[in-house]
């Protein structure tokens, strides 16, 4: 089988395309990958060095859309993966590709079948653009079993829906030392709640934190300085280096993280956990390390033995400690669900 992976809208999902070539080279199919220089950046060099890489560096995004359906209408290319479709909803809407055999991957279900909260000419045609693509969709991907549900029970979509975790369990865990307790993610008031962490750090000097993000906006900046005052902490101004963040990734002992679980943007009101994953998730499956979160929040089914939820920061602090001495890393069988020989055989047939 001949798969074109096409993701031309942003790097925050770069670690999907990894994810389909590894599926793809598991499977023995031949592929492709068709993204933007930003979305190019953040792919690991060493994953696409044998394979035929066609890098969208602006202008029409129309036509190059339309070269990948012409190579599907031809044969060389029998199915088409997008991986991200967060920007030109009009070339996507206007472009052949739409007639191929293409799977959609969603990442926020209310934003796309929900009732958008704006009435401006803007969002409105966003919403309808969404729900071409979700018609013309053959298969829907998401990255979690709670995501599928909420598609299928609170929407009732009849469409076939697959899951393709963000990311895949390590099947070697670097033998570094795992000695730092990583708050991942863009430093944003409005998505978390950093209260609980700083006094963690602050009582907990003997254990060294890490706060893994950039700072979201101009507000933000404020949390990012109270926490450069600690000297057991890691901070970051700019946007992290795939370099720093694996580094830091790799020494987790435990990731932790204090959501507003209900977050709001300008369209919509996801639920983290519900419509909406997050990272935090999927960095504990990547190091196979517990993750330490707010009780508010419902983690993934398969992940939950190795969840640890606190009401309070008593709760957190204790918790952690004992997560601290222990310093466990789980299991391959535990996470069979996100071992890249289960994935490969269960997409064999798409």
């Amino acid at each position: 089988m001949n798969i074109a992976i096409v993701d031309i809208s942003t790097k925050n999902h770069a670690s999907l395309i990894e994810n389909w070539i590894k599926v793809s080279q598991v499977n023995g199919w031949y592929v492709e990958i068709y993204v933007s220089t930003d979305v190019l950046q953040g792919i690991d060099p060493n994953l696409i060095e044998e394979i035929k890489v066609i890098e969208f560096k602006g202008g029409s995004a129309l036509r190059f859309l339309n070269c990948i359906y012409r190579k599907y209408k031809m044969g060389a290319v029998d199915k088409v993966v997008i991986t991200s479709l967060q920007s030109n909803y009009f070339s996507f809407l206007f472009s052949e590709i739409k007639k191929s055999h293409f799977l959609l991957t969603i990442h926020n279900v209310n934003a796309w079948n929900g009732v958008c909260k704006k009435n401006s000419l803007k969002y409105l045609l966003k919403y309808a653009i969404r729900k071409v693509l979700l018609t013309y969709s053959n298969t829907l991907l998401v990255s979690s079993a709670n995501l599928a549900h909420s598609l299928k029970n609170k929407y009732g979509v009849d469409k076939n829906v697959e899951i393709m975790p963000f990311k895949l369990a390590k099947e070697n865990i670097n033998k570094c030392v795992k000695e730092y307790v990583v708050y991942p993610g863009m430093v944003s008031k409005d998505r978390k709640q950093y209260e609980t962490f700083f006094k963690l750090c602050q009582e907990c000097n003997d254990i060294n934190f890490v706060l893994l993000g950039r700072v979201g906006g101009e507000s933000d900046k404020a949390i990012v300085n109270k926490f450069k005052q600690l000297t057991n902490v890691v901070t970051f101004d700019e946007y992290v280096s795939r370099e720093d963040f694996d580094y830091y990734i790799d020494r987790a002992a435990v990731v932790f993280g204090d959501l507003n679980v209900e977050y709001e943007n300008a369209e919509f009101l996801e639920v983290y956990g519900e419509t909406k994953d997050t990272g935090l998730s999927y960095f504990t499956v990547e190091s196979r390390v517990p993750l330490l979160v707010n009780h508010s929040f419902e983690n993934i089914p398969n992940l939950q033995e190795m969840t640890f939820y606190f009401k309070s920061y008593c709760e957190a602090k204790d918790t952690l400690l004992q997560l601290m001495e222990k310093r466990e890393i789980y299991t391959l069988p535990m996470l069979s669900d996100y071992r890249l020989c289960n994935i490969a055989r269960r997409f064999y047939e798409i």
